[in-house]
């Protein structure tokens, strides 16, 4: 495939990934992803991307146990290949490696490295030869990236509580507004700065 190919592939996976995060979060109702579009900035791309993977703990373990010994698998199958760039594999798996370390001392999910390793050595086993991983390593990451936007419905801004009552995730705050998401109705509200007395950051997503 051609680089000006790829490009435009990636340029239409992104959207297509934040348009499903956007329906996902709104519970797929259109209205209320059409509001929150719009509280989107061109910065808030990285935010929305690792925010979708670290939302849901349960999401996170599971891909952290697949992810992982297939981007191990890849790179150890493809590290001596001069035609393939090799050095993004590499540093996707020191990344996961570090997720991975956070995530067990976050949760105590000891267990999430045997996990790791029980996968890969079935993947070494069980597809020895595996030309189709290696062949279609890229897609099936981006499409296990659109399966998890699409099924997370967790936003990837922190839950608040507004003035010790309603819970709430704070899109984007504004002079004078705030604009939320109802954390359990999930609706969307823009609050007056001067109605909001009191925010709390609560601890889970």
């Amino acid at each position: 495939m051609s680089a000006k190919h790829t490009g435009s592939a990636l340029t239409g996976a992104a959207v297509l990934f934040i348009l499903l995060r956007l329906l996902a979060v709104s519970h797929y109702n259109w209205h209320t992803a059409f509001a929150l579009l719009h509280t989107l900035e061109l910065d808030d791309a990285p935010g929305l991307f690792l925010g979708t993977f670290m939302a849901d703990d349960r999401i996170s373990t599971v891909l952290l146990m697949i992810v992982t010994p297939a981007t191990f698998f890849f790179y150890f199958r493809t590290r001596e290949d001069p035609e393939r760039a090799n050095t993004t594999a590499l540093l996707t798996l020191i990344v996961l490696i570090a997720l991975m370390v956070s995530h067990t001392l976050t949760y105590h999910r000891w267990w999430l490295a045997l996990g790791a390793v029980a996968i890969g050595a079935a993947m070494v086993l069980a597809i020895r030869n595996a030309r189709w991983l290696l062949k279609w390593f890229a897609w099936l990451l981006a499409g296990s990236a659109l399966a998890v936007a699409a099924i997370v419905s967790t936003p990837w801004v922190p839950k608040e509580r507004i003035n010790d009552a309603e819970e709430v995730y704070v899109f984007e705050t504004s002079p004078g507004f705030l604009k939320v998401l109802g954390a359990h109705d999930r609706k969307f509200k823009i609050l007056r700065t001067e109605d909001v007395r009191k925010r709390e950051e609560l601890a889970e997503h």
